[in-house]
């Protein structure tokens, strides 16, 4: 089941897997390239996706209004609220990008990483909470599919 909120903006070279949801005010262009974002993940309101190319993984949250801009994101991956996510950046599987961070243009952050700041540095590596918080969240949003499908 894919769940597209009808106040969303979804372009028309957007590629999405199972169990996607895409919730209200949540903007994702694709005049400037294709968008695919994989199952099991969630777009949270007022998040913008644009730029060339944007891949999302699979199990994958992007908090209140952050903004993807032409990057590639993991599997199993936490975008924080209010992230910005540049160009050509690239974010690893198993990641956790804070709240309020910004991820500047080219830079690769990799696996199993906390990331904090502006700009975005890493500041350790993952622990078994924090994979936890990870699951629990797309989990979470896959709990209220059924619910809004009704």
């Amino acid at each position: 089941m894919i769940y597209i909120h009808p106040k969303a903006e979804v372009g028309d070279r957007v590629e999405l897997g199972d169990n996607v949801s895409i919730w209200a005010f949540a903007v994702i262009r694709t005049d400037e390239g294709a968008v695919k974002i994989g199952s099991n993940s969630n777009i949270q309101e007022h998040v913008v996706i644009h730029g060339m190319n944007v891949e999302i993984g699979e199990n994958v949250t992007i908090g209140h209004s952050a903004i993807i801009h032409g990057a590639r994101i993991g599997d199993n991956v936490l975008i924080g609220i209010n992230s910005i996510i540049l160009d050509g950046a690239e974010i690893g599987d198993w990641v956790i990008v804070a709240a309020g961070a910004v991820i500047p243009p080219g830079t690769k952050i990799p696996s199993n990483s906390l990331v904090m700041g502006v700009p975005g540095k890493v500041k350790r590596s993952l622990t078994d909470e924090d994979r936890r918080l990870i699951t629990s969240s797309y989990q979470e949003y896959l709990k209220r599919l059924p619910k809004i499908s009704r």
